[in-house]
């Protein structure tokens, strides 16, 4: 019924009450009875606490949910009817009878939300920092090769494409049209038969079919036994059954251009790819040619730098009145660290053979090539033809039915083929020779290889055309600039003067050549300034122990001419033997540094009639005789 339901409930809600109230009355009761005095004041006190904890809990639970007036709501079919309630309860009081008044209807509480569960993953794996660093080492060393660089980042890439891919192989070739080669620039793969030749010939394999035909290939059922055959780059069976193959363009790439590489991945597993890994792979190959123009643009700016620093060097070399010798050195020295060769040759105008010729040659390995001192066929060659024309060209040489030098070159193997460039040394306009590289593969020979040997040419050409206007200007002066000594030229038009006058009055004449022994050495050692410091020591002492009448000329670039007049032999022995002593004993100051020197003299008296070109052979071999003799000394012929 209503009312006892809802005295139930009352009791159930105020049961924690009672139980303490009750506990505290039978310890009140049981300290009032005791005969211990520690004991009645423990029950009492501990009574007295239950009394008011019970009391403080009532309180805290009517403030905060008070108990309904009204009895709970019963289910719809135990409610009795409300006549019969009304036919049993007729003779009830006033205050009971409200009881039976309809009650107002319940309201219904709220239900609570649902509780929501939230799936958990399992718990993520553990990284540390260093998982995603890449290793000092590996990243420094792209920091000087390019191609490096490019190889590091292609195989980082292949790994991507690998994990994405769930692949067997990744791996990436180059396609060299002009070769029609595939060559294996990089590969991330698990198998260990994967060949190990570079370079595979372009056949029908899927591989060179994208190579030459541009177009993206897939493959998701490959037989085991087409495998050997669509997939070249295997040496033994691999049961691969699924490959996907991307091209690879240049960013600025025009729709005719063909691929310049191909990635190619495969799967040991049938219809392992679809057109989404296609989608994936076109982004990986966008990377990859975005990582090619990158490697390009970097290689062209340390090519330039390379250049750059070659032409400062070769500028160094020739800037300080440098000789024929020394420019050319310098030149071939500069082509052999910036172009790719196995054969250089320098042609000059020679101007004892009163011809062009090559003037310096240098050969990679034991080739025949051309030899120094070969007169060149300017009408019929190529280098003439370059050096007529001013012009450089470039010459595949499998092709090649004419000379390159000259007619006694057909032994060469070097000049049947791979690569001959010819560049020409020219200063405003004028060609002073020519420099020829050769390289025994076809086509190593770039445009801008071509371009940075006219690059360094531009820089030694001038060199030769001011050297030849040094030789035409001493040509129409009597005096040398740097010694004071009269000039080769005004040497000779004296000495035929001097040798004609002897022979008419009858009288003695003599010639020494007196040369700076170890000038080689000296300038090695202290430079061009140290000997130009030697050799004007050597003038100074020459010139102060001639008589005013006598001559002293500068016979060639280490050598003095003195032309003693009325003088035998005999006299001028003993004439260059103090001479001799006197330069030996001298100090020669250059700079902060001091140093010694020595001369080697030879003699020779002119006979009656005898031509100036004769005396000169004449005092020439006796002063070869004396430098072989260990130099330093005085021989008369």
């Amino acid at each position: 019924m209503p009312d006892r339901r809802y005295g139930h409930a009352i009791a159930g809600r105020y049961m924690e009450e009672g139980v303490l109230a009750g506990i505290g009355v039978l310890l009140v009761c049981t300290g009032v009875f005791s005969s211990g005095t520690l004991t009645i004041l423990s029950a009492i006190a501990i009574g007295c606490l239950l009394f008011a904890a019970a009391w403080l809990l009532h309180r805290s639970k009517r403030s905060a949910d008070p108990v309904p007036a009204e009895p709970p709501e019963e289910e719809a079919d135990e409610v009795p009817d409300e006549a019969y309630l009304r036919e049993q309860y007729r003779h009830s009081t006033a205050i009971d009878q409200e009881y039976f008044e309809p009650a107002p209807p319940p309201v219904r509480e709220p239900e609570p939300p649902p509780v929501r569960t939230e799936r958990r993953s399992a718990p993520p794996p553990q990284y540390s920092a260093s998982d995603f660093v890449e290793e000092p080492s590996r990243t420094s060393m792209s920091q000087h090769e390019p191609h490096s660089e490019f190889s590091h980042l292609l195989v980082k890439v292949l790994q991507a494409v690998k994990e994405v891919c769930f692949a067997h192989t990744a791996a990436f070739f180059w396609v060299n049209h002009g070769t029609r080669q595939l060559v294996a620039e990089a590969k991330v793969t698990d198998s260990a038969s994967f060949t190990a030749e570079r370079k595979i010939p372009l056949g029908g394999d899927v591989v060179s079919r994208i190579g030459t035909g541009g177009e993206p290939q897939i493959v998701n059922s490959i037989l085991a036994e087409t495998e050997c055959d669509m997939l070249r780059y295997y040496t033994s069976l691999q049961d691969v059954r699924s490959f996907i193959g991307v091209p690879v363009f240049l960013p600025d790439a025009s729709p005719a251009d063909l691929p310049v590489a191909v990635i190619a991945v495969d799967s040991k597993a049938e219809d392992a790819f679809g057109p989404e890994t296609f989608s994936v792979l076109s982004h990986f190959s966008k990377l990859t040619a975005a990582m090619l123009m990158s490697y390009t643009e970097k290689f062209d700016l340390m090519a330039g730098a390379k250049l750059v620093e070659a032409d400062r060097q070769l500028k160094r070399r020739v800037a300080n009145r440098p000789t024929v010798a020394s420019v050319v050195n310098g030149f071939m020295e500069q082509l052999e660290t910036t172009l790719p060769w196995d054969a250089l040759a320098v042609v000059l105008f020679d101007e004892h053979l009163a011809a062009w010729a090559v003037a310096a040659v240098r050969v990679r390995g034991s080739e025949r090539f051309v030899a120094p001192k070969q007169t060149i066929d300017m009408e019929r060659s190529i280098v003439g033809q370059a050096v007529r024309n001013n012009r450089a060209t470039t010459v595949d040489l499998r092709t090649n039915t004419g000379m390159v030098f000259n007619a006694s070159e057909s032994g060469s193997t070097l000049l049947k083929q791979g690569t001959l460039a010819v560049v020409p040394l020219s200063s405003n306009g004028k060609s002073f020779g020519a420099a020829a590289v050769v390289h025994s593969k076809q086509g190593a020979l770039t445009p801008k290889d071509v371009a940075a040997a006219e690059y360094l040419a531009a820089t030694v050409a001038p060199s030769f055309e001011v050297m030849e206007l040094n030789a035409l200007i001493n040509e129409h002066i009597a005096v040398d600039e740097l010694t004071g000594a009269l000039s080769n030229r005004y040497f000779t038009v004296r000495l035929a003067e001097e040798v004609s006058r002897a022979s008419d009055r009858s009288e003695d004449l003599t010639l020494a050549l007196v040369t700076l022994s170890g000038a080689a050495e000296i300038e090695q050692r202290y430079g061009i300034e140290g000997k130009e410091a030697a050799l004007k020591s050597v003038a100074r002492h020459l010139r102060a122990g001639v008589r005013p009448y006598d001559i002293v000329a500068r016979f060639d670039l280490t050598t003095f001419a003195v032309v003693l007049t009325d003088t035998i032999a005999n006299d001028a022995y003993l004439w260059a033997e103090k001479m001799r002593i006197a330069i030996a004993g001298g100090i020669v100051s250059y700079d902060t540094k001091s140093f010694s020197i020595s001369v080697t003299i030879g003699i020779s008296g002119a006979a009656a009639k005898m031509a100036p070109d004769e005396l000169v052979k004449n005092t020439l071999l006796v002063l070869e005789q004396a430098k072989k003799s260990g130099g330093n000394i005085v021989r008369v012929f």
